[in-house]
């Protein structure tokens, strides 16, 4: 039997799966996933079949969508407190992997994951890249500000050593200014290996420094693509204008 994932698919970090709600047909697929959680952002049920199937597999479900839910004409997910739950089970590891789904695969799961984003400090323009690359024409005005304005510090973090994911705790709390200098130490090294490459009068880079070269510049390459397109430094505030008009244009 072939493997297929449920549709919209995909890997937001390590440990951290998304998609739309799965059917019979998706299971043999995650079950190769190993999941220890579920959580399903819609206010309905999954089907009975795939219920089952992660109670067998001591799956551990969480229905937010429908825990949330009211019975008003008004409500909506997009509310702070909702993405605020959801996001604190996404960044604990004690929950991963986890699969984090909606009916659609798009009109709850897109703004949490824009959300989660935010709190790992991407520029708002590599989040709308990603909300629009799943949502494409389905994708919705009203998601993208709520995304560009949700107040990330709402957020608690765990407190507990070892709960907070790798790919989290490396960029988030990495020090700056101790980075700022190990790139500039990788760039005064290259400056002199370039310098003895263009005199002729000293010997050959070996096999070794060259190796030590292309290192360096890769190094150097993916520190400056990180910083230029989707990134930014929890210091500073995102670089693309802001999705709501600016009445004094500037």
């Amino acid at each position: 039997m072939a493997l297929k994932p449920p549709n919209l698919f995909g890997i937001v970090e390590t440990g951290i799966f998304r998609s739309n709600a799965p059917t019979d047909e998706n299971l043999l697929f995650l079950n190769n996933l190993h999941l220890r959680t579920v959580i399903f952002l819609s206010p309905e049920v999954l089907l009975r079949t795939v219920v089952k199937f992660f109670e067998d597999k001591d799956v551990r479900q969480h229905n937010l969508g429908l825990e949330a839910w009211r019975p008003e004409p008004d409500w909506t997910c997009l509310c702070d407190e909702f993405l605020k739950d959801a996001l604190e089970m996404l960044l604990d590891v004690r929950n991963h992997p986890v699969l984090v789904c909606c009916t659609s695969g798009i009109f709850q799961t897109a703004p949490l994951v824009g959300c989660l984003r935010r709190v790992q400090n991407w520029s708002l323009t590599a989040i709308l890249d990603e909300y629009r690359a799943f949502a494409g024409p389905r994708g919705r005005l009203t998601h993208e500000q709520y995304i560009e304005f949700f107040d990330v510090d709402l957020v608690t973090l765990p407190a507990e050593e070892g709960r907070l994911p790798a790919w989290f705790i490396d960029y988030n709390l990495m020090d700056f200014e101790q980075k700022a200098l190990e790139l500039d130490g990788l760039r005064q090294q290259l400056r002199m290996l370039q310098a003895r490459e263009s005199d002729e009068s000293q010997e050959r880079l070996t096999a070794e420094e060259k190796l030590t070269k292309r290192r360096i510049h890769f190094a150097l390459r993916c520190s400056d693509a990180q910083w230029s397109t989707m990134l930014c430094s929890p210091d500073t505030r995102m670089g693309k204008q802001s999705l709501v008009d600016d009445e004094d244009d500037d």
